[in-house]
């Protein structure tokens, strides 16, 4: 008697270890993504943000903050629209910068 053996990778599945596309799953939650976020912001320049606000003054300094942080949100966006292509939710993982640039570019911006 011959034995087939044969898996099949559901994008629904719970008990998967794996995700649709054969890869291992991610273990991220919220809090180890707000980690990555506060470390990267702390390291990109907290100790000059208050004098560089301070140099602004109080009308032009909370300003300069809200259209920074609306321009960080839009282009984070744009980042997570990038994660899949040509569909969000269809669509082939892009994991590194370069399978983005291939993906929306094509091959000729790829060197």
């Amino acid at each position: 008697m011959q034995r087939s053996m044969s898996f099949s990778l559901q994008a629904g599945d719970a008990n998967s270890k794996f995700d649709d596309d054969g890869r291992q799953k991610r273990t991220g939650t919220l809090i180890t993504a707000s980690a990555h976020i506060i470390t990267a912001v702390i390291g990109s320049g907290v100790l000059s943000l208050a004098w560089a606000i301070a140099q602004l003054g109080w009308i032009a300094g909370p300003v300069a903050l809200i259209v920074f942080s609306l321009i960080t949100c839009f282009t984070s966006v744009l980042l997570a629209d990038c994660y899949r292509s040509p569909d969000p939710v269809t669509g082939i993982r892009n994991y590194g910068y370069m399978d983005v640039v291939k993906a929306n570019l094509g091959n000729l911006s790829c060197k």
